[in-house]
């Protein structure tokens, strides 16, 4: 933007990808310009993306750059601009103006990954909120107690609190936080979010959102060392292969298996079970086929799977040979067939089959992986609607410790239609109208497992009856 002393903007241009530009302003007038941390293309009848990184601790102000005020004389001229990154050799000792501009570079380049294989893709517009002083504590976005970096549905936030944890200029996390935005915009997203590393048994919605995101940053940064600084002066971290197997922890409910699945049908290197070299256009094509958005199940490795397979179909064999390496069974999207349990027996299988008007199903909750979103945490059933509704559930204690919470959440694809989440003890009943018919999904578990820090007492079972 050029603008003048009093703060109005006169004539607007974009860079071009080496961040030259090109501006026609008004002769001999005193002018300054200013270059905004924002990336739009709004073109008709082509691809669309809106980008902007913004101050959450200072009431979402835009980041920009600006150059000092000068006369524009009367002969072309040339004003270049330089976003310092303010650090001096050993610690950040000025405006630390370039990490705005790091990130809205690497969510340019996640932007032009998709559009590289979707050239007509509208991507909703992404305001990410960064600061110095966003940290990893507890408390109000707006004073930057972000926790960590991460998307909360509609904005992605990022740390940057000096010698404790910066991800400015950790490439792959800020490619991975736009992924999880474009599950969340573009294609669907069921994870639950919360805590989680390689090493963990995950519910296999976070396996996959989490093994996804890691997945995307390797191809989009094209290395699949996913790298994360902190601690002081940035000088520890830690870094992961996302092409490397799963190691220990194969499986389903596996980020490393998901992320290294995901990385090898994409990338062009041939290692062990890996003979596909497809870019991200198979990826992409799964993520975004209407049938794996609508589907049944809720999203998982399977659903992905499954949905490569269809949309691909000749990369079939080569995804059922690198399932096979994670010690995947299935790629049916509920999971039909899978016989990994990942050491709890009665994870499979993956949904239990509820009729209604029928028996009684027993499902229990666990802790043994850990809580909250580890596998185990919470039961999977599937039942089928003929006539819409007013049905009721209920959920009875069947075994585990006294005054245990049952509760249960019901989805019509990744729609949420109802849930019993009382506090009575030992049982639930809800009555819940379901206005369409055909497949639904149930999410039960006993509260206390999944909440962090909470009262729980191990595992519980419950009977489940649909009437």
């Amino acid at each position: 933007e050029a603008g003048d002393g009093s703060g109005n903007v006169l004539v607007t241009g974009r860079t071009d990808t080496q961040g030259d530009y090109s501006l026609a302003v008004p002769s001999d007038t005193d002018l300054r310009v200013r270059v905004r941390a924002k990336t739009v293309n709004a073109a008709t009848n082509t691809a669309s993306w809106d980008i902007q990184v913004a101050d959450n601790t200072n009431s979402n102000a835009v980041y920009a750059l600006q150059g000092s005020l000068a006369s524009s004389g009367s002969a072309d001229s040339v004003r270049d601009l330089n976003a310092d990154s303010g650090w001096n050799g050993t610690q950040y000792a000025t405006t630390r103006a370039a990490g705005p501009f790091a990130i809205l570079d690497t969510m340019y380049q996640a932007a032009q990954t998709v559009v590289a294989v979707d050239t007509d893709v509208v991507l909703p517009p992404l305001e990410t909120r960064w600061s110095v002083n966003n940290r990893p504590a507890s408390g109000e976005l707006a004073d930057g107690d972000i926790g960590t970096s991460f998307y909360n549905g509609s904005n992605v936030y990022i740390l940057g609190a000096a010698n404790t944890d910066t991800d400015e200029y950790d490439s792959h996390v800020v490619a991975h936080e736009w992924g999880h935005y474009f599950e969340g915009q573009v294609s669907r997203s069921d994870s639950i979010g919360g805590a989680h590393s390689g090493s963990n048994r995950l519910d296999p919605r976070v396996a996959m959102g989490e093994g996804f995101g890691n997945a995307l940053s390797g191809i989009v940064l094209d290395d699949p060392f996913y790298r994360d600084s902190f601690d002081g002066s940035q000088a520890r971290g830690f870094s992961v292969n996302v092409e490397a197997d799963g190691g220990n922890n194969k499986g389903w409910y596996s980020e490393r298996s998901t992320q290294s699945i995901i990385y090898d049908i994409a990338d062009s290197a041939s290692d062990a079970g890996d003979t596909l070299s497809g870019g991200f256009g198979p990826v992409y094509a799964a993520l975004t086929d209407p049938d794996y958005v609508g589907v049944d199940s809720f999203i998982s490795i399977f659903a992905f799977a499954d949905a490569v397979k269809r949309t691909s179909p000749a990369s079939s064999a080569g995804v059922d040979a690198l399932l096979a390496r994670e010690n995947i069974n299935s790629s049916d999207p509920f999971g039909v067939g899978e016989t990994n349990t990942g050491g709890i027996t009665d994870s499979l299988p993956v949904y239990k089959t509820l009729t209604i008007g029928g028996a009684a199903v027993n499902i229990c909750s666990r802790v043994d992986a850990g809580e909250y979103n580890k596998l185990g945490n919470r039961a999977f059933l599937r039942f089928d609607v003929a006539t819409a509704g007013a049905y009721t559930f209920t959920m009875t204690k069947t075994s585990g410790a006294a005054n245990r919470d049952p509760d249960f959440f019901v989805y019509k694809g990744d729609r949420f239609v109802g849930s019993g989440r009382s506090g009575d003890a030992d049982t639930e009943t809800e009555t819940i109208t379901l206005a369409n018919t055909g497949t639904h999904v149930m999410d039960a578990h006993e509260f206390n497992n999944i909440t962090t820090g909470g009262t729980s007492q191990g595992t519980s079972c419950f009977d489940i009856q649909v009437q």
